[in-house]
């Protein structure tokens, strides 16, 4: 799971630089906001799921959970979300005539892996939280004999 964190934290690291030059840069290159708009809202989701993920692996060890599966959707999602609006944008900016018309198909399909990811988080939670309440359960049931 550390290796989780770091790339959390490089992710958030690389959302600030982005947002930044979308800001600073692109904004004065191009004078409008058609590409910058959604550029900017993915690197907000970008940020939001990186803190998230952090919380996530925060909130795993906390309750003692070991199964990393939830957090890699968690960032696959991330990449596919995000990563298909920066190359469309890429391209877009170098006035290449490369169809890559697939990657709207991605996009969605990030988007569902985050929820997968987030909906994940929460069953483990839950499952963990159920378990140490029967456990609990239990051991008030017994009283002991003096």
């Amino acid at each position: 799971m550390k290796n989780h964190a770091v790339f959390f934290f490089i992710l958030l690291g690389i959302s600030i630089l982005q947002a930044a030059f979308t800001t600073h840069f692109l904004y004065q290159l191009l004078g409008n906001g058609k590409l910058i708009t959604p550029l900017l809202r993915s690197v907000d989701y970008q940020i939001y799921h990186g803190l998230g993920g952090l919380l996530m692996l925060l909130v795993f060890k906390q309750c003692n959970i070991n199964r990393k599966w939830p957090v890699n959707l968690l960032i696959i999602g991330i990449l596919l979300f995000c990563g298909t609006m920066y190359i469309r944008s890429g391209v877009v900016l170098s006035g290449a005539k490369v169809n890559f018309g697939f990657l709207k198909y991605l996009r969605p399909l990030g988007g569902l892996l985050l929820v997968a990811g987030w909906f994940g988080a929460a069953a483990l939670v839950n499952k963990k939280i159920v378990r140490e309440s029967k456990r609990d359960d239990k051991s008030k049931g017994r009283k002991k004999k003096w």
